[in-house]
């Protein structure tokens, strides 16, 4: 099985389920996102001026391209404070956007640390999921929930939040053995 870092995985797992554009503005703490994906190649990133305006933008990219899941990144602390605005549009709209934050590392996570930010519980109320992972491992099998939730029933928005050291981790994963999860559509 091959090797590759967290972020490497989360960047294939992307390309696998359609994403070919990312919005977004780069910071310390999701650097290592950023370098899997200038390294993986298959997806263009457009920077944005403000990371409200990369939330905004993936928003708009959803719905000029049915079926496509808008992606915006941004770093720790005040970046991902600063996408609620997009996820509670995204939400009231039904409209499914993935925002992928950086993190402080996992040891400094709830002890007051310069900008970390407990963001998935300050965006819980406006996605479909939002949640930080504490584990490298658990990254292809939180992708690739977040997608299916984004698609199935009511679409919505999820955030995933990744731990600067979560995203250096080497995990084992094949890229060519994923496969996303069936959307969910209720019937009446």
């Amino acid at each position: 099985m091959a090797r590759m870092t967290a972020a490497r995985a989360a960047v294939e797992i992307l390309k696998r389920e359609g994403v070919d554009v990312a919005f977004g503005v780069p910071g310390a703490a999701i650097n290592p996102f950023y370098a899997a994906l200038k390294a993986s190649g298959g997806i263009s990133h457009t920077l944005a001026r403000h990371v409200e305006g990369a939330s905004h933008m993936a928003e708009g990219y959803t719905r000029t391209h049915p079926g496509n899941i808008g992606v915006c990144v941004g770093t720790s602390g005040p970046a991902g404070t600063d996408m609620i605005t997009g996820l509670y549009s995204a939400s009231g709209d039904s409209v499914p956007i993935l925002c992928i934050t950086g993190q402080a590392p996992t040891a400094v996570i709830h002890k007051e640390d310069f900008q970390a930010v407990d963001i998935a519980s300050i965006a819980r109320p406006v996605t479909k999921m939002a949640v930080t992972v504490l584990e490298a491992a658990q990254v292809p099998g939180v992708f690739q929930q977040a997608f299916h939730l984004m698609r199935s029933g009511r679409p919505g928005p999820v955030l995933i939040d990744l731990p600067i050291d979560v995203q250096l981790t080497e995990i084992e994963f094949d890229p060519d053995t994923y496969e996303p999860l069936p959307v969910y559509k209720p019937a009446a």
